[in-house]
C-alpha cells in the first residue's frame, strides 16, 4: 500500500469533490425490501449507517492467479444526501439497478468508471423482465465483464456513459441526465494505470457530485482490498 499516492488521493479529492446534488431515493423508500436491515431479496445486502469492511468466509471470486474472499456484507448507506451502494464484484451492481428501478420507477443512465469497460457479450439466455424475486439467480448467470449486455433487453438502466480510457478521464463531464455512478475502485489498481491520478480522481468526484445514486465496486482479485478499503474511506470521508 503506497501511503504517498493515498495522500495525493486525499488531497485531490478535498480540491474537486464539491456536492450539487441530492439523491432522488431515500433509504426510507428502500425500507419496504429489508428485513431488519438485511434484504428479503437478496441476504448479502444490508442497510448499514455506515460502511464496514469485515472480511466474508466465503470466496467471492476467483481466476487463474487465486480465489478472493470479499465483503462479509454488501451495504447500502446515505453519505452526504447520496445513497451508496457498496458491493464486491462489478455484476453484483445488477441488484442496485433493480431496487432503484422499483422504488423509483426510474430509469438512470449509469456513468461507468472503471480500469476495464465491461462490455463482454451476456453468454445466457437474457431475461426481459427482471424484478427483486429473480435478480439474485440472475446474477449468478453473468459475469463481471458481460452484466450491462446482460441487462440489455429489460429497460432497467439508459444509456451507459464509460469512462475506461485515459482520454475519457482527461475530458470527463457528467452527463445532464439523471444517472448512477457505476465506481471500480480497481481504476487505482496495476490495470488503471493507463489514465493519471488527477484525471481518475477529478473525474470520480465530478461524478459522484452530481450523481443521484453512486455504486462502488470493490473487485477482489484486481486491487488490493486493503488499499481499496483506504480509498474508500478517502471518498465516503472527506465529503
Amino acid at each position: 500500500m503506497n501511503q504517498k499516492i493515498l495522500w495525493k488521493i486525499e488531497e485531490l479529492w478535498k480540491k474537486y469533490y464539491k456536492p450539487d446534488n441530492v439523491s432522488s431515493i431515500s433509504l426510507e423508500q428502500l425500507h419496504g425490501n429489508y428485513n431488519n436491515n438485511q434484504s428479503q431479496y437478496h441476504e448479502r445486502f444490508f442497510m448499514v449507517d455506515t460502511f464496514g469492511f469485515n472480511e466474508s468466509k466465503n470466496i467471492v471470486f476467483k481466476d487463474d492467479y487465486g480465489k478472493y474472499k470479499g465483503l462479509e456484507k454488501l451495504q447500502v448507506t446515505m453519505i452526504n444526501d447520496t445513497l451508496v451502494y457498496l458491493i464486491d464484484n462489478h455484476n453484483e451492481i445488477l441488484y442496485p439497478f433493480v431496487e432503484l428501478k422499483t422504488v423509483s420507477d426510474t430509469i438512470f443512465d449509469v456513468v461507468h468508471i472503471d480500469a476495464h469497460p465491461d462490455d463482454a457479450e451476456f453468454q445466457g439466455e437474457k431475461k426481459n423482465e427482471l424484478n427483486l424475486e429473480n435478480i439474485k439467480e440472475y446474477i449468478a448467470e453473468t459475469r463481471i465483464s458481460d452484466f450491462f449486455d446482460a441487462v440489455s433487453g429489460a429497460q432497467l438502466i439508459g444509456n451507459v456513459h464509460r469512462v475506461c480510457h485515459s482520454n475519457n478521464f482527461e475530458f470527463f463531464l457528467p452527463p445532464e441526465k439523471p444517472y448512477i455512478l457505476s465506481l471500480d475502485v480497481d481504476i487505482f489498481g496495476p490495470e488503471g494505470d493507463f489514465a493519471e491520478i488527477e484525471d481518475k480522481v477529478r473525474a470520480i468526484a465530478l461524478a459522484w457530485s452530481r450523481a443521484d445514486v453512486v455504486v462502488v465496486a470493490m473487485s477482489p482479485g484486481f486491487i488490493d482490498q486493503k488499499y481499496a478499503q483506504e480509498i474508500i474511506k478517502i471518498f465516503t470521508t472527506y465529503i
